[in-house]
């Protein structure tokens, strides 16, 4: 073999050992994924965390279009990270996002996606009930039932709340169930036999850290109300508990704020840009809205100055009007 042919075989050999070469480091990389645009890799972590800031957006704030780019992003993420260990997390995100903006049969698609493709996974317990209450929004009652019974008969989860509220539902009248996002039915909220009884004491603490109960407000008519951000009914309702709060709150009354957000951040961030003063409690755990038999919010017990439980569930005008007339009842005393 002469000079030449030698230095064409060495170039050939040097050729494949460098193709060879960049293929085993591009299999050794971290993996990454080119994102919608095709301009830049994004970690599934990071991915991720961009789907987690913003839920807590759309919990703040329910803009449309906040929600809209969490469902594409939650999609994405779906399609491309389906072994990713928060993938059951983002399914249960996706679907009660698209439920609670009034995209009902594509959220119900994603929660049977996310049932039966993750049966083990934590999220399928919350996604079970949400899946029930979305039937039940667009009058597939007999399928919501057939979800319920599951949540009910399931040992792993038949003593959680869940399954209570799914158990409550079932004994609710079909014509009155018109379905909500979050695991809270729409049926009546307390048991007619609250009225007259006092009320049940709790000993928590604040979201500023400070002890709260209600025996601490003895002698006071105070409104115990259960809201959430993400609730549109509680939001649109709020205005008229703050102009409430601000013409009696020097007569001897208050209000306990009893929070089911799904993030403390969320509260916070509405309870600043809202100016609202009043103690929140966060009851994530259900305490005491459990306490309460809560079912569907906004909840309101009012409760007068020695401390029964006199009227519940006032909005609007209904809701000065009654403070108004334990105020004056409680200022006779």
């Amino acid at each position: 073999m002469n000079t030449r042919d030698k230095i064409f075989t060495l170039n050939n050999w040097y050729f494949l050992l460098t193709v060879i070469t960049s293929v085993l480091m591009l299999g050794s990389c971290v993996p990454t994924t080119m994102n919608t645009s095709g301009t830049s890799r994004v970690r599934p972590s990071e991915a991720y965390e961009e789907i987690k800031q913003l839920t807590t957006k759309v919990e703040t704030t329910s803009d449309p279009t906040d929600a809209e780019m969490l469902i594409e992003k939650s999609q994405d993420f779906i399609n491309l990270h389906g072994k990713y260990k928060h993938a059951d997390e983002v399914y249960y995100i996706l679907g009660t996002t698209l439920v609670q903006f009034d995209r009902t049969t594509e959220g119900i698609d994603v929660l049977e996606e996310l049932i039966k493709y993750y049966p083990l996974a934590s999220y399928v317990e919350p996604s079970l009930l949400t899946l029930g209450l979305a039937y039940d929004k667009v009058d597939r009652h007999d399928e919501a039932d057939v979800v319920y019974a599951k949540l009910i008969n399931n040992p792993k989860y038949n003593n959680g709340r869940h399954a209570q509220n799914a158990q409550k539902l079932l004994q609710t009248d079909k014509a009155d169930r018109k379905g909500v996002t979050e695991g809270l039915s729409s049926t009546s909220n307390s048991p007619p036999n609250f009225v007259g009884q006092l009320a049940m004491d709790f000993d928590v603490t604040d979201l500023n850290g400070q002890p709260l109960s209600l025996a601490q407000f003895q002698g006071k008519v105070v409104l115990l109300d259960f809201w959430a951000t993400w609730c549109p009914p509680c939001r649109a309702e709020m205005p008229n508990v703050k102009r409430t709060y601000a013409k009696y709150k020097n007569q001897n009354f208050e209000i306990i704020g009893i929070s089911l957000d799904r993030a403390k951040s969320a509260l916070k961030s509405y309870i600043a840009n809202e100016g609202i003063t009043w103690p929140q409690y966060y009851d994530n755990g259900g305490r005491i809205s459990d306490m309460y038999q809560v079912r569907s919010i906004p909840s309101t017990f009012l409760i007068d100055g020695e401390g029964v439980i006199r009227m519940t569930n006032l909005r609007g005008s209904a809701l000065e009007s009654g403070v108004a007339q334990l105020v004056q009842e409680n200022a006779a005393r």
